[in-house]
């Protein structure tokens, strides 16, 4: 059936009747949880027309992008273009034509255009006295700092091209060129390379060597709570010592949270994560990252050496054209891991920054401070420019906080992954970035034949994902959907989620292997677990729900399955 109906307990209300024809999916890689209003009033503008910008720089092959907050969840419908074959093709070629242009300057780009310029929106954020500053001298700063976060965004399509068609260059050339080969192996060859990720496990990991050696730190870590733990840390001399590191640690890396919304904790908030990782790295004294590190980039250049021994009897303009690729390539997955720290959280973690001072300010107007992240960007600027509105007779104070009590209500509700009308044929688009954007809003739903929610389990009792990482492993799982829960995750417990952004890389020292529902071979948790060395399985549907928390189970990474024992 085409029209998909909505299960009784997601009721739809269509605010215009053409959005009933149109083919809603669920990116559950970004965006897993409900989202604020904060974040979408603001964040969703900002980047539609951003992104409307940047478009005509490649060519790109989507039209449109319509996205819709339906019970507190975000859905989107993509429109490609559409013509006459001869000019889809003319297109298709003047994207490629300049996104592999581009392709092959990313590393000057980067060292030379975009991170500079990162820095510098970084540096004047830094330089703002938030605390201090008058509320009308913060509700200007907030505005200039939401006309930045769309700079933010434009860099972010400006990269986003470019670095997904050189990874898929390479792929397709890879395997062309060694057809016993899959794209799992063609990713050898682009892992064990230095980035921001990797540097915030190695910089919590020293962290942890210094509390190995303290029984007393070791101890206050052991603590129920978070507020107990630091209590337990200012008590004594080395404790003091480290919390001092802790607080280092979370003033270079802490703006992030467990989310791509701006409206959730970030570890400054709320270190718990942090404090659990450290928990769970002492509970492994002999474990030698560096050296699991360095095994990954040696992996690495033995597949290097055994691929140009094959291309050895080649033409020199095949050699070239797998040199060239290869380095695109492996420029561009640093990147994809290194625009998302300086962007989508550390970056946009100022704005949230910026966003909880103003809650903090506004305290005498809403029943709580973080309320103001249920507020839309509109209504924090009229509150700001109605000071004398109190709490009781301030309708947007009530209005936040019954959100926050719905939204909280709809998080317990397990969401249909597509909404309103299939298409009658599978989307053509014309981009590795278009094809790698419908597969993050559910390209398993471009197939009209297919459901989403229909079972993936196997009358053997296997899943069926996409291979991740390669290994095998078998442990108990343990099902985890939010960092808040991250605590029950033990050493040798494989680790079952939606998805994981970056905030949750400290998990993958402490995981055995990891399985999600959303994600693919570049997803993030796929990525990090192949630079970890952990088996992964990712894009499963609905690993989570068929999955039981403390079952166990058998991941063969390489398989892309998970057997249920």
């Amino acid at each position: 059936q085409r029209v998909i109906a909505p299960p009784p307990e997601f009721p739809v209300t269509w605010s215009r009747p053409e959005e009933a024809t149109y083919h809603w999916t669920r990116d559950r890689e970004h965006m897993p949880d409900p989202i604020t209003p904060m974040f979408f009033s603001a964040a969703a503008v900002m980047a539609i027309a951003s992104r409307e910008r940047t478009l005509p720089v490649y060519d790109e092959a989507i039209v449109k992008r319509f996205d819709k907050v339906i019970n507190s969840y975000i859905y989107t419908s993509l429109i490609p273009y559409e013509g006459p074959p001869e000019a889809l093709e003319t297109r298709a070629r003047r994207n490629r034509d300049k996104v592999w242009s581009t392709s092959r300057q990313l590393e000057e780009l980067w060292e030379t255009v975009w991170r500079p310029e990162l820095e510098a929106h970084w540096a004047f954020w830094e330089t703002f006295d938030l605390q201090h500053a008058t509320l009308a001298a913060l509700a200007e700063h907030l505005e200039e700092s939401l006309r930045r976060g769309a700079r933010l965004y434009e860099i972010h399509y400006l990269m986003g091209p470019p670095m997904w068609f050189a990874i898929d260059a390479f792929e397709t050339l890879y395997c062309d060129l060694f057809p016993e080969k899959t794209p799992l192996d063609a990713h050898q060859l682009l892992q064990g390379f230095d980035n921001k990720t990797l540097e915030i496990g190695r910089a919590l990991w020293r962290l942890r060597d210094l509390a190995k050696g303290e029984a007393i730190i070791g101890s206050a870590l052991a603590c129920a709570t978070t507020a107990e733990t630091l209590a337990a840390l200012e008590e004594t001399e080395p404790g003091r010592t480290f919390l001092a590191a802790l607080h280092e640690f979370l003033a270079t890396y802490g703006g992030r949270s467990d989310l791509w919304d701006w409206g959730y904790p970030s570890w400054q908030d709320n270190p718990a994560p942090v404090l659990n990782n450290l928990r769970n790295y002492l509970a492994q004294p002999d474990r030698d990252l560096t050296a699991e590190l360095e095994h990954v980039a040696t992996v690495r250049e033995q597949a290097i050496v055994e691929a140009r021994q094959a291309l050895a009897s080649y033409p020199q303009p095949v050699v070239e054209r797998f040199e060239t690729t290869l380095r695109a390539a492996q420029v561009a997955l640093v990147l994809t891991e290194n625009h998302t720290y300086y962007i989508d959280f550390n970056g946009f973690g100022w704005i949230h920054r910026v966003i909880k001072e103003l809650g903090r300010r506004l305290d005498a107007h809403l029943y709580e401070p973080d309320d103001v992240f249920y507020l839309t960007i509109d209504e924090l600027r009229e509150m700001l420019h109605d000071e004398s509105c109190t709490r009781e007779m301030c309708a947007h104070a009530a209005r936040a906080a019954g959100r926050r009590v719905e939204q909280a209500l709809w998080a317990q509700v397990d969401e249909p992954r597509e909404l309103g009308t299939r298409p009658e044929k599978p989307l053509t688009l014309y981009s590795p970035d278009a094809r790698r954007t419908l597969r993050y809003t559910g390209g398993w739903a471009a197939d009209p034949t297919g459901s989403p929610d229909q079972t993936n389990e196997k009358p053997d009792g296997l899943l069926y994902g996409q291979p991740g990482s390669p290994g095998t492993v078998r442990g108990r799982a343990r099902v985890i959907l939010s960092l808040a829960d991250a605590h029950r995750l033990q050493p040798g417990d494989i680790l079952v989620t939606t998805t994981t952004a970056p905030p949750w890389t400290p998990l993958f020292l402490t995981a055995a292997a990891l399985v999600t529902d959303a994600g693919g071979l570049l997803s993030h948790g796929a990525v990090v677990s192949r630079e970890y060395g952990i088996p992964a399985v990712v894009g499963t549907h609905d690993a989570t729900t068929r999955i039981t928390d403390g079952q166990e189970i058998e991941v063969d990474g390489r398989r892309g399955s998970v057997r249920l024992l």
